[in-house]
């Protein structure tokens, strides 16, 4: 890892919100174009997400037209009182001064305090390859949460990249960088902004109203995969990253950042050091328990890793419970609870009907004990008909091996009559 690094410019982006642009110029999709140097206040617009990641991991948006502005269907995202101004969005990635360097002269490098991090297992979204950084300013400290992500302070702000190499199998060899997501924790609350690389790969513009574009890569399997892949409006952000609070107000929260995912080691200067660990010796992270105390979330694809229940049980707790979760819309709508800690056999889909999963979705219940083939989980998690797959945005195809997963688990089940 290069440890030549600048430090953010966030005086740039410590201005306060003043202009109302809503637009990004994108040479694809023409649009109305921003100046390059203003700034876009989020001027009461509904709040978009971000998704999470891995390699060869996704977390698919819609596949049709991009939203192009509707109205946030709940309250403004609360958090936290904390003085201060908000962080001026700007029209620009590199306007938040978190990297040196482009996808077009070798890759993006994080400055100095913009930490790389991975994901045990992350969210699949589309098989594109991700990575992910966690900005902390001076002076402030994330809180250890057990379940929850971390508690980040105000000004935090976290990335994640979405690439396509043209060969799954060489990772590293001809990438067409796509999308960079940024959520900003404001005075009040988390914010979700989208931004878009351009074709000569030098600049990722913002894109609040989302993007098509048309990939197409070789597959681990030696198979050639065209689709189109949305990148998701500001908008629609919400609908993964919205959750109730005590009041029953829709709040904004991050997703990945999680320490039984973050429990794991990474590459720092050269030196493998666990990431909770790490954020921890430079200040950035208190409340941290001993290493035993840590939860810790398994690669659910490697089988030493963990049983076949636990690693499919992450597998649906990373992509599925920021939605189906007691606290989640989706949840609580379908009674259909997909959190890890979730121990209740009902709540997690055994011989449950579902609250509106419609006809032709694979069967009557949720998950059938022993028989995948007539379980619903696990046919809108395989499919990849519009309505009726899950996530409904975030994936255009699905996970060949995520739906593997679930079938391998839900046939080892005891099984079970529903009738």
């Amino acid at each position: 890892m290069r440890t030549s690094f600048v430090k953010p410019r966030l005086s740039v982006v410590l201005l306060a919100l003043a202009l109302a642009a809503c637009g990004s110029s994108d040479p694809e999709n023409p649009g109305p174009q921003p100046d390059a140097g203003t700034s876009v206040p989020d001027a009461g617009a509904a709040d978009a997400g971000v998704p999470d990641s891995g390699v060869p991991d996704s977390g698919t948006v819609d596949a049709g037209v991009p939203d192009a502005g509707a109205p946030d269907a709940g309250a403004t995202d609360a958090g936290p009182v904390d003085a201060g101004p908000p962080l001026a969005i700007p029209n620009v990635l590199s306007g938040f001064g978190l990297f040196t360097g482009s996808p077009a002269d070798g890759g993006l490098v994080p400055v100095e305090g913009n930490v790389p991090y991975t994901l045990s297992t992350a969210l699949f979204s589309d098989y594109s390859v991700k990575s992910r950084t966690l900005y902390i300013p001076a002076g402030k400290v994330a809180h250890y949460q057990p379940m929850d992500a971390l508690d980040l302070p105000v000004g935090t702000l976290i990335t994640k990249t979405f690439a396509f190499p043209a060969d799954l199998r060489k990772p590293d060899q001809d990438v067409r960088y796509i999308e960079t997501r940024v959520l900003v924790r404001q005075p009040s609350g988390w914010e979700a902004w989208p931004y878009v690389w351009n074709a000569p790969q030098t600049e990722a513009e913002l894109a609040t109203g989302g993007r098509s574009r048309d990939v197409t890569f070789i597959d681990l399997q030696g198979n050639t995969q065209a689709f189109r892949y949305s990148v998701p409006s500001k908008n629609q952000c919400q609908q993964c990253h919205h959750l109730q609070d005590e009041t029953g107000e829709q709040v904004m929260h991050p997703i990945g950042v999680k320490a039984r995912y973050l429990h794991h080691t990474n590459t720092y200067g050269g030196v493998e050091r666990d990431q909770l660990e790490y954020l921890a010796s430079l200040g950035k992270l208190d409340g941290l328990p001993a290493p035993a105390e840590l939860p810790k979330a398994p690669d659910a694809f490697n089988p030493a890793a963990a049983d076949l229940s636990t690693r499919a049980r992450t597998y649906l707790d990373i992509n599925c419970a920021h939605c189906h979760n007691p606290k989640g819309t989706a949840g609580i709508t379908s009674q259909l609870f997909l959190n890890i800690d979730n121990a209740n056999l009902f709540t997690l889909g055994e011989c449950k009907r579902p609250g509106s999963a419609g006809s032709g979705v694979g069967g009557e219940f949720d998950i059938v004990p022993g028989n995948h083939a007539e379980s619903i989980l696990w046919y809108r998690l395989h499919t990849e008909e519009s309505g009726k797959m899950m996530p409904q945005i975030g994936r255009v195809v699905h996970h060949a091996e995520g739906s593997q997963l679930i079938a391998d688990w839900i046939d080892s089940l005891p099984p079970k009559s529903c009738k």
